[in-house]
């Protein structure tokens, strides 16, 4: 019995995808949805730190494109608010579907896995679209209903149409920019 369950355990570890970690830096104090548009040809350039993570520098418009492509796998996630000063100021990060009703409704959390990709057959391109939710837990169903990304679903366009500067208009339209003073 227990040959067969250290193989089924080798066999499992085998067969797990490991996804690159990733490292999130979000404005200090902000609060809503930050979004990353990755597999984008004019995204800004991959960046990684010293220990291997891919680096998410997300700006305060909360939008980010980048041409790093999705990951997938078991993945590793860490998300900090950075001070002007640069410090860095760890955040918990949850999955979106986890039960929010145990959480400590004081604390801030980076709720993120409620991703999306669009496909373009025609040029056989996909974006990814990562949200991250910075919220307390009792906020986060109010601030996940943004029209933003209803916008976006409804659009037919290219992947090339997908640029920082079309995406920031059309979220300015849909007035969603929400910061701490």
């Amino acid at each position: 019995m227990l040959k067969r369950s250290v193989f089924c355990f080798i066999i499992f570890l085998t067969s797990c995808r490991f996804a690159e970690k990733e490292k999130y830096l979000i404005s200090a104090n902000y609060i809503g949805n930050k979004y990353i548009f990755s597999n984008l040809k004019n995204g800004t350039p991959k960046q990684y730190d010293e220990k291997g993570y891919r680096i998410y520098s997300i700006p305060e418009s909360g939008i980010l494109t980048t041409k790093f492509k999705e990951t997938y796998g078991v993945i590793n996630k860490t998300f900090f608010y950075k001070a002007k000063n640069g410090k860095l100021i760890k955040i918990k990060g949850i999955p979106f579907q986890d039960d929010k009703t145990t959480l400590d409704h004081n604390m801030i959390y980076a709720f993120y896995g409620n991703d999306m990709t669009i496909n373009f057959p025609e040029s056989k391109d996909a974006i990814g679209i990562q949200i991250i939710t910075i919220c307390k837990p009792q906020d986060f169903n109010s601030l996940n209903e943004e029209p933003f990304m209803k916008e976006i679903s409804a659009l037919h366009i290219t992947a090339e149409d997908f640029t920082y500067e079309k995406l920031i208009n059309m979220r300015a339209k849909c007035n969603i920019n929400k910061q701490i003073k």
